[in-house]
């Protein structure tokens, strides 16, 4: 990715479900500048966990929290972030498609997640030495990322494993 371009918010994110593919397609960004990224059901899955994983790890509530409630805790936290989402359905205009030139589809391989004190760096590569595009979300960001995984996966129909947890389980990740 071009350093000299500000990386993607989450608002800059969009997701949706190729039936030809079969995959999942995300958009960083908007417009002719979006990167278009293809996931596959495998690798859904595993970043569907592993972000959920990575936030329970993460808060500082719920590593002061009883073991018990630890979930619970994490839970609370996710709902509390859907709940203060804006959540619109993309703008199909702003969206290339697929056979659209503006970004050729990368299918990507592997995902590494990337744990500062302030932030989450997500960065999707083709191979596990390749490069790819980022996004640095903060946490509100990432739990409505890991919603809008999970929910896409669900109109996919894909009937994906979901760790048990509050949703799943894993500074910086790796899955591919």
């Amino acid at each position: 990715m071009d350093t000299a371009q500000a990386s993607p918010t989450a608002g800059q994110i969009s997701l949706g479900y190729s039936t030809r593919e079969d995959r999942l397609v995300l958009w960083l960004g908007t417009g002719d500048g979006a990167k278009t990224l293809l996931v596959t059901r495998r690798l859904c899955a595993l970043l569907i966990n592993g972000l959920a994983g990575v936030l329970a790890r993460s808060s500082a509530v719920a590593a002061h929290a009883p073991a018990a409630l630890r979930d619970d805790v994490v839970l609370m936290e996710h709902q509390g972030a859907m709940a203060a989402a804006v959540v619109g359905p993309a703008d199909a205009e702003q969206l290339p498609s697929l056979s659209s030139g503006a970004s050729a589809p990368m299918l990507v391989e592997t995902v590494n997640i990337n744990v500062t004190p302030a932030a989450f760096r997500l960065v999707f590569r083709p191979s596990p030495q390749g490069d790819g595009p980022e996004i640095t979300l903060s946490r509100s960001d990432l739990h409505m990322v890991l919603e809008m995984l999970k929910r896409q996966s669900e109109l996919a129909q894909w009937n994906l494993p979901l760790e048990p947890g509050w949703l799943s389980a894993s500074g910086q990740v790796t899955v591919n």
